[in-house]
């Protein structure tokens, strides 16, 4: 069983260790960060803390995706009670005070477990204090009888008009108006000499019942509601802009493999155009009838030419092509593109989705990746992990034309050929591989159905780094 920890400012990252050893440590989670997993089921995700400002926050249907994968997802104190309180119906488990209010309605506002962090190398070092913490405090000091229940609101109130930014014990002290000043005198005098963290606690309590395989952290419970609808146009494109592998110190997305595969194999066009017409035939690709019987679904369908607005699929020099290969090349078109954003390893014609040809093309996304960061400097002064070389359009349709052997001209139906629905598609696609194609030319990639498959990559696709 794997623990995956996602941990910032709630908790030192060394003192999850002590707490539940051999747990992979992460810094806080984003959006797509658990698309990254590598879980099974019986592995748990504890979520303390996640970002929400600097980058956008995990979203609900990540977590569902794990729930659905029989992957135990619980979470505590920060970003991990909140979503814990909006998806418990569904089987995240939630632990501590936080979620409590979360889960009861009596906090509503995200800002409360909101605060201002260091950098990672500085630990994730908390800069400020949340309201979530205030309020805990507050009820503490009315239970012990230091503050009348309209003292802790007046006081709860003065902390909830500072910007979460600004909020601490000392900007309450400062902010409290002149009659206050003696309740807040008297709170945080007894604060200081028991001081407490909410969101602390709660964190170190999650981690000691994971520790003790706690029952409350059992994966399913009897009345989990089902988890109906799930994957979606959203889920399928995060999952494809996220899941990957790393290579040479790169992380290495479905979708980038996926452009690799559909730009620059030799066979692409060849395998997609199989693809498209056995699904319309409803055949296996390797039929070899394919094309026959695509065209007799054709025939039934009434298409025994190019219709009116097929011929937007063609270009001038193909307006001369028999009937029947004119209306198996708008077929292909018509129905085997999508837009970049939907690009994923799906869009890939099987028989190029293999084990090694997978590997390849994550060398060279990675390749490219690493030459694009070390070209970006000369254009823009600053070097940064992940950073996009930018090329004019005609840069981009010229290096490919020049690939693919086509004029320029005629680069939109090469690109609906490979399975991209116009030039923007293409480019947005293409333009991260220009520098490598114009370092190395076309990468030397495994054919379909030679031993190739099985063996190592060689040439400019194995430079990695």
């Amino acid at each position: 069983m794997t623990d995956v920890v996602f941990i910032g400012p709630s908790l030192p990252a060394d003192e999850v260790g002590r707490l539940l050893p051999d747990a992979v440590v992460l810094p806080p989670v984003a959006h797509g960060d658990l698309l990254r997993l590598d879980v099974a089921p019986g592995d748990r995700v504890l979520v303390i803390d996640g970002f929400f400002l600097q980058h956008p926050p995990v979203r609900h249907r990540e977590i569902l995706d794990l729930l659905a994968r029989g992957v135990t997802v619980a979470g505590a104190a920060s970003m991990g009670a909140l979503r814990a309180a909006e998806l418990w119906p569904f089987g995240m488990r939630g632990v501590g005070e936080v979620f409590q209010l979360y889960r009861d309605g009596v906090v509503t506002g995200d800002d409360e477990v909101a605060v201002v962090h260091g950098p990672a190398e500085d630990g994730h070092r908390a800069l400020s204090v949340p309201l979530v913490n205030i309020r805990v405090a507050l009820r503490r000091a009315v239970a012990a009888g230091v503050l009348s229940d309209t003292e802790a609101v007046l006081l709860l109130n003065i902390g909830r008009d500072l910007p979460f930014r600004r909020r601490s014990y000392r900007a309450l002290e400062r902010s409290a108006p002149a009659e206050a000043k003696d309740v807040v005198d008297r709170f945080l005098t007894w604060h200081r000499q028991d001081p407490s963290d909410a969101k602390g606690a709660d964190a170190r309590l999650l981690l000691s019942m994971a520790a003790d395989s706690a029952p409350e952290l059992c994966p399913a419970h009897p009345g989990d509601q089902p988890i109906d609808n799930l994957h979606t146009r959203f889920l399928d494109s995060w999952r494809s802009r996220f899941a990957g592998e790393p290579v040479g110190g790169h992380w290495t997305s479905d979708r980038e493999a996926a452009a690799v595969l559909m730009l620059l194999h030799p066979e692409s066009p060849t395998w997609h155009r199989q693809g498209v017409l056995a699904g319309l035939a409803e055949v296996d690709i390797t039929d070899p009838a394919v094309e026959e019987r695509a065209s007799e679904v054709a025939r039934r369908r009434g298409l025994t030419g190019a219709p009116a607005n097929g011929w937007d699929w063609l270009t001038d020099r193909e307006r001369d092509l028999d009937d029947r290969e004119a209306v198996l090349r708008v077929l292909v078109r018509a129905f085997g593109t999508t837009p970049y954003r939907s690009l994923a390893l799906w869009m890939v014609a099987a028989p190029l989705r293999t084990p090694a040809l997978l590997t390849a093309a994550r060398q060279v996304a990675a390749t490219a990746a690493s030459l694009n960061e070390t070209l970006v400097p000369r254009t823009t002064g600053r070097r940064r992990p992940g950073a996009r070389l930018h090329f004019r359009t005609e840069i981009v349709d010229a290096c490919f034309a020049r690939l693919w052997g086509c004029a320029v001209d005629e680069l939109e139906a090469a690109a609906w050929d490979r399975g991209f629905v116009d030039l923007a598609a293409f480019r947005y696609a293409a333009e991260p591989l220009v520098a490598y194609v114009k370092a190395f030319g076309s990468p030397r990639l495994p054919t379909v159905g030679t031993r190739a498959q099985e063996g190592t990559l060689a040439g400019p696709a194995a430079r990695v780094g």
